[in-house]
């Protein structure tokens, strides 16, 4: 009897706990005045997936869709910070993809992991985050291999902005 009040008091406790309504677990700090009561919070499955989208169709040169899931101000900031818009970088990317078929280099890319941040519950961004490798083959064979964290800003199912860095990664010396 004794441990069948147990068991009934813990379930009890354990519906009670399970029923009540629970938010978003937010971490992390911030030094900017603009959000220094924010904390960081889980974003959406829904963001990686526009991201993820994007990011395939950029691989694949599929502009359109590129363009139909970017915003009509959708801003991009490479290595150097300069802000660049859609059309500059269709343009690069088509004048990059020429010189690759000319000279038979070729680039690749593997995820090797995503995930999505909020700020600001309240202003509906989200920003997902990627880490990919690249690889570049040059037309003699040779290869560059480096990290590139990705950044998309994502608000109603479009991309808003996009900003990349990177890193070498340096090959061991066979000597």
């Amino acid at each position: 009897m004794k441990n069948f009040k147990i068991i009934l008091v813990s379930t009890a406790f354990l519906l009670i706990f399970m029923s009540c309504e629970t938010t978003t677990k937010t971490v992390g700090y911030n030094t900017y005045v603009w959000g220094k009561d924010f904390k960081f919070g889980l974003g959406s499955e829904e963001s990686i997936q526009v991201a993820m989208n994007f990011d395939e169709a950029w691989m694949g040169r599929d502009f359109e869709t590129m363009t139909e899931l970017a915003s009509d101000t959708i801003k991009f900031y490479f290595g150097n910070g300069v802000e660049r818009n859609l059309d500059y970088v269709i343009s690069g990317a088509k004048t990059q993809d020429s010189i690759r078929a000319a000279d038979g280099s070729s680039l690749k890319s593997e995820l090797k992991h995503v995930y999505s941040l909020v700020l600001d519950p309240n202003n509906g961004y989200e920003g997902v985050f990627a880490h990919f490798i690249y690889s570049y083959t040059d037309g003699d064979g040779k290869v560059n291999n480096w990290r590139q964290f990705e950044r998309y800003t994502i608000k109603d199912g479009s991309v808003q902005q996009f900003a990349f860095s990177g890193q070498d990664i340096p090959e061991e010396d066979s000597e």
